[in-house]
């Protein structure tokens, strides 16, 4: 079989052919399920979401619950556009691998040869490191008044500079911390190699062959239209979220779209009309760190498996949204959940939407007893960006909580050293020989999060 076009060479009509994705009727299980589980998220409370499913290329279910303007009350429809935030990487992850294919960037250079005044502190840091969260690079939105600078219109310059004095949280290649800061960087290269904004670049290069058409990189300062509200929760109300401009986010989260257009651009990844297979496969390969550990983040690209189906996409959530896309490979299933509420769990929600597709009862879950050689290798904390979390001995079981805090929960063990918070929240420890040094955190199947042992 002769291997896929990679997109620059592929016509604009052949891309539309294939990312055209016809209608079929759901199951009447499946459209109830959804339902339901929709019905049961605007009562956390969640103004709205949108969803959308794919089987084997065939649109099952595209619905709109809620409200995209609460106080309006303009209901969420499938062409209702949100902010998806760090799904953002994605596709920013695969525009990169498109121009590597095309020789106008390699991942495995220097990003001061493309993005000269990057912060790197003199040290070597690649592209590829800056895509895997391995560079070690201050994660702007980390800092103090991270909430503020995105209320401005910031310059590149100006972004860099929020953090062009704060040091490496590591050598890079050496160790995981998700950063927002490397997403940047890639973008700004990709500005600088193909000599266009890159909001122009997805405009023309990605959004309008493949006919999303609703889709953008859109600010505060477009008038999208359709838009929705993002909301916060506050004394269990919901208010909308303070005003941001977007500008900020850039590559790293800066898309605005709507569930039907992420199943374009999957449909697009997986038929090959944008990428070719062995490119597809660089951005789907877990992140193996020194020393042997193994991370399911890829490219852009979370990985992981809900109660025996292997998935993989992102989230994004900020700014009054929460989104996910999520594709199950060997299903050929694709689940798309955007809301605008920042509080809101779009991939447990998906998970439930998985559920209903596959049949699948949520994991029954019951308290155990550890061994207590393992639960000793388990003991200690470990940290992130999202925050740190302490294991401690309670008894014959393992509990979990915030360093400092009073009495923890006792983790859920489900098979050696696989341990789960809730149905939906599982936490993964390397298997001996390879050291305990880290916990990989799990919403919905899908990598959410590496926690690096910090004693």
């Amino acid at each position: 079989m002769a291997q896929a076009m990679p997109f620059r060479i592929l016509p604009i009509a052949v891309a539309a052919l294939v990312t055209q994705l016809p209608t079929l009727a759901p199951t009447p299980d499946v459209h109830l399920a959804v339902s339901v589980i929709a019905r049961r998220a605007l009562e956390q409370p969640v103004a709205g979401l949108s969803v959308a499913i794919a089987r084997n290329g065939l649109t099952i279910e595209s619905r709109g619950f809620g409200f995209a303007d609460v106080e309006r009350k303009i209901p969420v429809t499938p062409e209702t556009i949100f902010h998806v935030d760090s799904v953002s990487k994605n596709i920013a992850a695969a525009v990169a691998l498109v121009l590597a294919y095309e020789g106008k960037l390699s991942l495995d250079e220097d990003i001061t040869k493309y993005v000269p005044e990057a912060p790197t502190h003199g040290q070597q840091v690649t592209l590829r490191q800056l895509l895997t969260h391995t560079s070690g690079l201050y994660n702007f939105t980390s800092l103090p008044d991270a909430d503020a600078n995105e209320a401005r219109d910031l310059s590149h310059g100006q972004v860099l500079a929020l953090i062009k004095d704060r040091p490496a949280d590591f050598a890079p290649g050496t160790s995981w911390r998700y950063s927002n800061t490397g997403y940047y960087l890639v973008g700004m290269a990709i500005e600088r190699v193909t000599g266009v904004p890159y909001g122009n670049y997805l405009r023309d290069r990605v959004f309008t062959p493949l006919r999303m058409t609703s889709s953008s990189l859109c600010t505060a300062h477009d008038g999208v239209a359709n838009l929705a509200t993002g909301y916060d929760v506050r004394g269990g109300a919901l208010v909308p979220s303070a005003p941001v401009t977007w500008t900020v986010p850039f590559a790293a989260g800066g898309v605005c779209t709507t569930a039907s257009d992420l199943l374009r651009w999957e449909g697009a990844l997986d038929s090959g009309a944008f990428i070719t297979r062995a490119r597809l496969d660089e951005m789907r390969t877990p992140l193996q760190l020194p020393g042997g550990t193994r991370l399911d983040y890829g490219l852009g690209t979370r990985l992981g498996s809900l109660q025996g189906h292997a998935v993989l996409g992102h989230t994004g959530s900020g700014n009054g949204f929460s989104a996910v896309l999520e594709r199950f490979p060997a299903d050929g299933v694709t689940i798309v959940v955007l809301t605008n509420t920042s509080s809101a769990r779009a991939d447990t929600i998906a998970a439930a939407c998985a559920r209903s597709v596959f049949e699948l009862a949520p994991p029954a879950l019951a308290g155990s007893d550890v061994p207590a050689d393992e639960a000793a290798a388990l003991i200690g904390r470990f940290d992130s960006d999202d925050g740190p979390i302490e294991n401690y001995a309670c008894g014959a079981a393992l509990c979990f909580r915030p360093p400092g805090a009073g009495e923890g929960r006792a983790a859920m063990r489900l098979a050696p050293f696989v341990y789960a918070a809730d149905a939906d929240v599982e936490v993964r420890f390397p298997r001996p020989p390879v050291p305990v040094e880290w916990a990989e955190v799990y919403t919905g199947g899908l990598f959410a999060d590496a926690k690096r042992r910090v004693r």
